[in-house]
């Protein structure tokens, strides 16, 4: 099936975790290729971080294009992509188009409101120009980022970025704005009373964005063929995840409620409502990553929680052609709040588990079968995650595993015989994970931390890699 829809996705150091395994080297139960250890091995500067600058301290996302060896970190400090070599683990330089940046305060993550915050999720599609062709002259393609105020940007990589030190650079921002929903109009009563907030931030894209808000938790499909989307001609469907009936199409909130309008020039906007669970909201604390899986040509959503109870989460599939939910795979009863996804192989699927605020679940992370729907098996070892990623260069799981008991860890799983294998360090609230599959080399961004080497005032990206 011909690629051209994004799915734009909706809401809202430490002491090592061994494995007791004592046997040699290279084992299956204890290490992943040297002395059972992935560990940090070198650190990348931010662009415009300090001593020059602002210290990196709140980031969101990070994604990896392995065709350019080209790292994408969404940096809400500097209110910038930053972009990163993964050659020769080096920076290139920013990306910059009027991001919200970090919004001060919140309860839980004292440097942002992450509700209302961005950039958050980045994606790299073809180079499609104006017209809606490739333009064969820009091999790095476009960049779709999900922003605070829920839009996604669109950036033309090959001539936008800012090649920058410690200065900070013009905005480039070549291609349009996507609006998925209505941005925070009092940032005061949204931090103290939960109102006025719109939909809150458009987050994790996937070939994805997050916004949610008064009208529930939406996930918007995106012809990213039409990067200029001048007049939101770009937003092709919206999905309410409010238990309306996955097969209802009428009675979605329309201009001044969703901020979306209900034709794009184009034609009518598809309103397709999700879930069938009475009077309960379907999707009661938003929504987490999401996932493209090529065998069936669904896209697959993370849902945290479904109903009253937190314990019950599941993963939507959505038919991007037909425009309509096809399956609801649940998490029924096991304390997972699901966060991200990552696609392995055999068709399975990895489910990152979050820890929701004030539940301590333990640590969780769910192996399914991504056509069915079938728990495979549930891994207690490593969890509590906002991001998780494949790595097919070593054919391994890593989770961002921020919030275990004793501090942030890279979670790293076999993902041939879905064994956990080790724990490995990171930093406070380190919660992206990339891999570049050809040097299998790990990227982490941390705030301020020894591991950062000489930037250990500044933060950093850490590569983590076999010694």
């Amino acid at each position: 099936m011909k690629s051209k829809i994004l799915l734009a996705l909706g809401m809202l150091s430490a002491t090592a975790v061994t494995s007791g395994c004592s046997s040699p080297a290279n084992c299956p139960t204890c290490g992943t290729t040297q002395n059972g250890t992935i560990v940090a091995i070198t650190s990348m500067e931010v662009p415009q971080s300090s001593p020059f600058g602002k210290p990196f301290a709140v980031w969101d996302l990070v994604s990896h294009d392995v065709a350019n060896r080209r790292l994408y970190v969404t940096d809400r400090s500097h209110a910038a992509i930053a972009v990163f070599d993964t050659v020769n683990d080096m920076p290139i330089g920013q990306l910059k188009g009027g991001f919200v940046g970090s919004v001060c305060c919140e309860p839980d993550r004292t440097s942002n409101f992450n509700e209302v915050s961005g950039p958050n999720g980045a994606i790299v599609t073809p180079a499609f120009n104006a017209a809606g062709t490739i333009d064969a002259t820009r091999p790095l393609g476009n960049l779709w980022v999900s922003d605070g105020d829920s839009t996604m940007k669109v950036f033309n990589i090959n001539n936008d970025i800012v090649k920058v030190d410690h200065l900070d650079g013009t905005a480039a921002h070549s291609f349009g704005t996507a609006v998925t929903g209505i941005p925070v109009t009092d940032i005061n009563a949204c931090g103290r009373f939960g109102t006025n907030c719109g939909d809150m931030r458009a987050d994790e894209p996937s070939f994805n964005g997050d916004t949610s808000g008064r009208g529930g938790p939406i996930v918007t499909l995106i012809d990213t063929t039409n990067p200029v989307c001048a007049g939101n001609s770009c937003v092709q469907a919206q999905f309410f995840f409010d238990g309306g009936g996955d097969t209802v199409t009428t009675g979605c909130p329309g201009p001044g409620n969703s901020g979306v309008a209900l034709t794009n020039g184009k034609g009518p906007i598809r309103c397709r409502h999700v879930g069938n669970n009475g009077s309960n909201p379907y999707a009661t604390n938003g929504l987490g990553g999401s996932v493209y899986n090529p065998g069936t040509h669904r896209f697959l959503q993370s849902v945290p929680q479904v109903g009253a109870n937190p314990d019950d989460g599941e993963v939507t599939e959505i038919n991007p052609v037909t425009f309509l939910v096809t399956n609801h795979f649940a998490l029924k009863g096991l304390g997972c709040q699901a966060a991200a996804l990552a696609l392995g192989p055999i068709n399975n699927l990895l489910v990152g588990c979050a820890n929701r605020e004030g539940v301590a679940f333990p640590p969780s992370t769910v192996i399914m079968d991504a056509t069915t729907g079938a728990i495979i098996k549930v891994i207690y070892e490593t969890g509590r995650a906002d991001q998780v990623w494949y790595n097919p260069g070593d054919q391994r799981f890593y989770v961002a595993a921020r919030d275990m008991e004793q501090g942030s860890f890279l979670g790293i799983i076999d993902a041939t015989n879905n064994m956990w294998l080790y724990n490995s360090p990171t930093g406070g609230n380190a919660h992206g994970v990339a891999a570049d599959p050809i040097n299998n080399h790990i990227y982490v961004p941390i705030g301020v931390n020894a591991r950062c080497g000489r930037f250990s005032a500044e933060g950093c990206i850490t590569v983590y890699a076999a010694p």
